[in-house]
């Protein structure tokens, strides 16, 4: 059995690997295949797939965009876009205006901080974010200035970085799920809905319709919910929302992709832990022939 990764993450955004650590930590546990897949930004893409090419690995080309759909109760959807055209000129000028609002952002949630008494600046962050400023970088700088205040990038999240805590400012530019599906289809990618998972049945059905309506092609069915947001499943009941998701993909005629979701340390799942069968990525392949 072939195993791939179709969400996996590198220091360009907000992962602790480069692109060539990614790729050899990749070939180390096996995988066939994996596509990067940064946050709003496309800059790792080129010297990865360069570096790749003597490797036996396949680098797919990716990109995971932040979506708003806040009236429809969505603060905040990812949508993948795998096998996309990195030198696509609208895609270009569209991440790099989502790099400019990202660092605003950044900027914003850093003076509230300030407010709240803690010494930082934005500048503690640039030496360790890559190309896409995220709030893990704000997260990490404070664990680093305060050790006896925060254990982890999830305590600092939860008291004041994430949506609806004290520090939090939101984005100004915001994408919307046509967004993001249209400019992937610009740049001839396909569009997956990232972990649906992460909602109740209910919502996630409507998200999926919503997604699907908008001319979306694919959901993420395999996703370790229960190492990414532990307090919220296990093992057990990530097993039922995987099997769910893939059933809603066999009815709705979707395809399918899954992956780890990798980071680095602060999001654990370890490289080729999560198993994807090689067999998903053929069916993409297909539709794109």
């Amino acid at each position: 059995m072939k195993n791939i990764d179709l969400h996996m993450h590198t220091s360009s955004s907000d992962g602790e690997c480069t692109p060539q650590e990614l790729i050899d930590k990749s070939i180390k546990s096996n995988l066939s295949a994996i596509a990067i897949t940064d946050h709003d930004t496309i800059s790792s893409l080129k010297v990865a797939i360069d570096y790749a090419k003597d490797k036996p690995i396949e680098v797919i080309p990716g990109i995971e965009i932040s979506c708003y759909e806040e009236e429809r109760g969505y603060d905040e959807v990812h949508i993948l876009g795998l096998f996309i055209d990195y030198n696509n000129k609208e895609l270009i000028e569209f991440t790099e205006k989502i790099k400019e609002d990202r660092i605003n952002q950044k900027k914003r949630i850093i003076k509230n901080l300030q407010g709240l008494g803690f010494e930082i600046e934005f500048k503690d962050i640039e030496g360790i974010m890559g190309f896409s400023a995220g709030r893990p970088h704000i997260a990490k700088t404070l664990i680093k200035k305060y050790p006896e205040k925060f254990d982890s990038i999830k305590e600092v999240f939860d008291k004041y970085i994430s949506i609806g805590k004290p520090a939090y400012s939101d984005r100004e530019f915001k994408v919307r799920i046509k967004d993001a599906i249209d400019i992937i289809k610009k740049a001839k990618g396909i569009a997956f809905l990232a972990h649906p998972g992460y909602y109740n049945e209910k919502d996630s059905l409507e998200l999926i319709d919503i997604f699907v309506s908008q001319g979306g092609l694919g959901i993420e069915t395999i996703y370790p919910y229960d190492i990414v947001f532990p307090n919220n499943y296990d093992k057990k009941k990530t097993e039922n929302k995987i099997s769910f998701l893939i059933e809603v993909a066999k009815n709705k005629d979707l395809m399918e992709c899954g992956g780890s979701d990798f980071h680095g340390k602060m999001r654990y799942p370890h490289i080729g832990k999560i198993k994807v069968d090689y067999s998903i990525l053929e069916k993409i392949k297909k539709i794109l022939e």
